[in-house]
């Protein structure tokens, strides 16, 4: 097996760090050689006022992660910690667990102290039980908080070795995916005490040190300094990542872990033998050797004797290394960050390898004699400068980290391959969604910025967007374009709220009427998928005409203004045409029917498939056979047998009328008849041009609107009789079948649910249109339909339903736009409402992927408003001693709290129906009190839904608990959660209660 076989990509990381709230704080000081230690006052006695502090560790956005207020309060500040990296990781990766990927979880935290705060604060209140503590704080449910917060399906693992509990975490994940056990897996660890501490104690011959000062590897050293932290790392098959276009931060070559066993001198003491040893196992999985290591990120705890083993066995390792190994150790800028301590390191390697930089170490001046006399090759980064690659341009590094109880892990980290060319062009579909209106319109500006800073990759940015951002509820998307197209509206945007469930769609296709030369042309010349299935189409076109199909969409589309517009009707009124009136309008018909089929085959490819087919006139010719009626070629026929036929049924008009069918019925007569009836105020009439221009006069002079469709024959009339019976007999030997997609008749005015016999074509061809009453069909089990082709069906169905979102795929003659744009649209509005594209079939060839903006949150306080209790984490005001003091973080004394929520039932009206059936108007301000206290929630109204707010199964069997408190009876759960929406919950309550107790309704 290869090397890269064996190889882990880290393609996105997240870090809270003392001073650092991201990767370019961090590395901005690293370089500086900055120490973030925060010092509050003089040492007293054995207390050390000095701490690896943590700004805004009680902030945090419940909303995003759909959360309820109070859940959020609850929760350990750690595990939102936690949520919030490896939500920004993710995003960095442009990997949403939601399209499919199995994803993995390796978590770890550190020790709570947040439990006993939140637990005295809130005791009493509802929900606030052992059982809700201990879930919402409980290590043991760090993992499985992110996999069900995020949507994460593969194994949620917590890890907790102590100080290596990082570095393990990213070994456990790392086997995870060379098992194949899921396709991306996530490595994150926590390690923040709420309240913050002040400092610590420092005892004589303990591992603090004295002075706040940590100085790994000096002559100085004395001691460690503890601080808090937390990062997340994302991690794929070196493999995937290449082929998924990933931007790769590092490669992860190899890693071991083991234990120190019994030989030392005690549980927490250290094994050089053991940390020597584990070193060798990460270089040979690896497949390196010490000669190609330059660089070592070491455990580095600043104590003497844990500092001598390591450097001793560090010695040994690299001894015939023939080169000059830097040594670093992070804790002296940060701290030692117990549980997250591998984080900080990991993630400065990432930045050294990245930047090709060695940085240098705070507080170091120089090694002690004992490490010195033995340090060979190895060498204190004392400095910044240059990390030279080797010949072929790799930087290979070592990272260690061991835990006290003695679990040793090392990682083999290697720089990044180069990146994946961009090539995606300079337009595009953006995709932005957000948890928040705010957040929105923060993430929309931070993108628009992206497009600014990076004109020629909009395609490789659009690309991300679409297949690497989680999926949330309120949704924009912006076209960006070029050329002289776009110059007068480079970013068009549109912005909508998706609901929770994908919604089915259903497929319009037109009729003739608003047909031109050129159509899809942009299509046919800019997208493979179109152009793909056009041609074979087309292909049988040729075959019945000779190729005149064909040059309707090589034609340039109109180009200057809606006067040059050039559609069917026009084209049928030119009595002077050069070729004979069967031809051109067996031209037509076909070039519609290629058209709308090529568009319907692309826009299922695409990935978004009807639910449902309504086709007018002509367009249900498509429409049977996407559904499986008729087979491809067999309609293709039949549509050009049935112009040609058209042609010899004698001359006729037609004409619109914006009016209800009912009311322009009652004027038609022996020679005129209703040929559509399409819309609430949309109908046509169509007969012998004689009858329908005296109908014209009297419509007029009703004040009615009428325009003349131009065209020359007498489309669904009995005046086409003999050319219906004719089509008839030649599609008698034609195979039928039933429709695979439901597919409701314009013909019927109902759901064609069996196979249909020649003569429902002949009816076709005579009948009236009843395009309104299969559009209402279709509506009983779509709310979303896309218009497949050039039509203006969309205005009638927006006057049966204005709920309905009905969705243009193809432009306007005099629309000076791309026939690009349009569908790149089309998917957006679509995709506003929840509609999905396969979004990787819509680039050929595919495009890089790009580092997006993170996603902008909303952080507020979750704190409880009391202060921390006293006891083990606290020391009596005025006194020093040997533990820190407990204190709230600075940072967080400066944000406002958020308002207190009442979580008890207001006194009162309830009081006295205690054991009794309440009213209506009581048991909903009962419930409503418990929702607002259970889900911290300010308003409330009856479409609420407590689920979607936050709610739990926890929470619903405190709600049944208090709907028995006041009602004395035990209501059954099926009953109270039959609709988890407040208003009908509360109905649906009240009204078990009226029925058992054999009352009547008391409102």
């Amino acid at each position: 097996m290869s090397s890269d076989e064996l190889a882990v990509a880290i393609v996105g990381m997240a870090v809270r760090l003392p001073g650092c709230d991201d990767l370019d704080q961090y590395w901005d000081g690293l370089v500086a050689g900055r120490s973030w230690i925060t010092r509050r006052g003089r040492v007293e006695g054995e207390f050390v006022p000095a701490y690896g502090a943590l700004a805004g560790a009680g902030r945090f956005d419940p909303t995003r992660f759909g959360m309820s207020e109070a859940e959020a309060l609850l929760v350990d500040p750690q595990q939102r910690i936690l949520l919030q990296l490896t939500d920004e990781a993710l995003a960095m990766a442009n990997v949403d667990p939601g399209q499919g990927r199995s994803v993995s979880v390796y978590a770890g935290a550190g020790r709570n102290d947040y439990e006993r705060w939140v637990g005295t604060a809130l005791a009493g209140r509802p929900g606030v039980d052992e059982m809700a503590l201990e879930v919402a704080n409980g290590r043991d449910y760090a993992a499985t908080r992110i996999s069900y917060r995020l949507g994460m399906t593969g194994a949620a693992v917590n890890v907790q070795s102590a100080c290596s509990s990082a570095l393990v975490a990213v070994h456990l994940a790392c086997q995870d995916l060379l098992g194949y056990a899921s396709d991306v897996a996530v490595a994150a660890t926590a390690a923040v005490r709420v309240p913050a501490p002040r400092g610590y104690a420092a005892p004589s011959g303990g591992i603090g040190s004295p002075d706040g000062v940590c100085r790994p590897f000096d002559a100085g050293a004395n001691g460690t300094v503890p601080g808090d932290g937390a990062g997340a790392v994302v991690l794929k098959r070196l493999a995937d990542a290449t082929a998924d276009g990933d931007e790769i931060l590092a490669v992860i070559r190899g890693s071991a872990v083991n234990n120190d066993g019994s030989a030392k001198s005690g549980f927490a003491g250290v094994n050089s033998r053991a940390q020597r040893d584990v070193v060798r196992a990460a270089l040979d999985v690896a497949g390196v050797t010490p000669e190609e290591i330059d660089f070592v990120e070491a455990h580095g705890s600043g104590t003497r004797l844990g500092d001598a083993a390591e450097w001793a066995s560090l010695a040994e390792v690299f001894a015939d290394a023939g080169h000059p190994v830097r040594i670093g150790a992070v804790k002296a800028n940060v701290g030692h960050l117990r549980e997250a301590a591998g984080m900080a390191a990991l993630a400065k390697v990432i930045l050294c390898l990245r930047h090709g930089r060695f940085v240098p170490t705070p507080n170091f001046q120089a090694l002690p004699a004992d490490l010195a006399r033995h340090s060979g090759v190895l060498t204190p980064s004392a400095d910044e400068r240059e990390w030279a690659a080797r010949p072929d341009g790799v930087r290979l590094a070592g990272v260690s980290s061991f835990g006290l109880g003695g679990t040793n892990c090392h990682l083999v980290v290697q720089s990044a391959p180069p990146p994946a060319p961009g090539g995606g062009g300079r337009s595009g579909l953006l995709l932005v969604s957000s948890h928040s209106q705010e957040t929105l319109e923060q993430d929309t500006e931070a993108l628009r910025q992206a497009v600014e800073d990076q004109p020629d990759r909009v395609g490789d940015i659009a690309f991300t967007t679409q297949t690497g951002r989680r999926r949330l509820r309120h949704r924009r998307f912006v076209v960006v374009g070029e050329g002289e197209a776009f110059a007068a509206e480079r970013l068009r945007v549109q912005t909508a709220t998706a609901t929770g469930a994908t919604p089915r769609v259903g497929f319009l296709l037109p009729g003739i009427g608003s047909h031109y030369r050129g159509m899809g042309a942009g299509l046919a010349a800019n997208m493979p998928v179109f152009a793909k299935h056009l041609d074979a189409v087309l292909d049988i076109a040729d075959r019945l005409t000779g190729g005149t199909v064909r040059a309707q969409f090589t034609e340039p589309a109109p180009a200057t203004t809606g006067a040059d517009r050039i559609d069917m009707r026009a084209l049928l009124r030119k009595r002077d045409a050069p070729v004979d009136p069967g031809q051109r309008l067996r031209e037509l018909h076909l070039g519609l029917f290629c058209f709308e089929h090529a568009l319907a085959s692309t826009v299922m490819e695409l990935g978004v498939r009807p639910a449902v087919l309504v086709g007018h006139s002509l367009g249900e010719w498509v429409a049977s056979v996407l559904s499986g009626v008729l087979g491809v070629e067999d309609a293709m026929a039949a549509v050009a047998r049935r112009a040609e036929l058209i042609t010899l049924a004698g001359p006729g008009r037609m004409l619109a009328v914006l009016a209800p069918v009912d009311e322009v019925e009652r004027f038609v007569g022996d020679d005129v008849w209703v040929a559509a009836d399409n819309g609430p105020m949309h109908c046509v009439l169509s007969g012998r041009p004689e009858g329908v221009a005296r109908i014209e006069q009297v419509l007029r002079r009703e004040g009615l609107t009428v325009l003349d469709l131009g065209t020359s024959h007498p489309f669904h009339t009995p005046q086409l009789d003999g050319a219906a019976e004719r089509l008839g007999d030649d599609l008698r030997e034609v195979p039928l079948g039933p429709p695979r997609i439901p597919l409701a008749s314009s013909v019927l005015g109902q759901w064609l649910d069996r196979v249909p016999a020649p003569e429902y074509w002949r009816h076709h061809m005579t009948s009236r249109v009843r395009f309104r009453s299969a559009v209402r069909l279709a509506l009983e089990h779509v709310r979303v339909l896309v218009e497949i082709g050039p039509g203006t069906t969309r205005p009638w169905v927006v006057q049966a339903d204005p709920d309905v979102a009905c969705v243009k795929t193809v432009r306007q003659s005099y629309e000076q736009v791309p026939d690009e744009q349009i569908l790149m649209e089309a998917l957006g509005q679509l995709w506003l409402h929840g509609v999905e594209a396969d979004w990787a079939k819509l680039h050929e060839p595919r495009p890089a992927r790009v580092r997006l903006p993170r996603p902008r949150t909303a952080p507020r306080r979750f704190l409880p408003d009391a202060p921390p209790p006293p006891g083990p984490t606290s020391v009596p005001q005025g006194l020093t001693g040997a533990v820190a003091p407990a204190a709230i973080d600075p940072a967080e004394q400066a944000v406002a709290a958020a308002p207190a929520t009442s979580t008890q039932p207001p006194p009162g009206a309830a009081e006295e129906w205690i054991g009794r059936v309440p009213g209506a108007e009581v048991l909903a301000d009962h419930l409503g009190a418990q929702w607002r206290a259970l889900l911290g929630l300010r308003e409330l109204h009856p479409d609420d839904h407590f689920f979607h707010l936050g709610g739990d199964s926890l929470m619903g069997v405190h709600l049944i608990a208090g709907i028995r408190r006041l009602s004395g009876k035990e209501v059954p759960s099926s009953v109270v959660f039959a609709s988890a929406r407040f208003g009908e919950m509360v109905e649906h309550v009240h009204r078990w209660l009226t029925e058992e107790e054999g009352v009547e309704t008391d409102v």
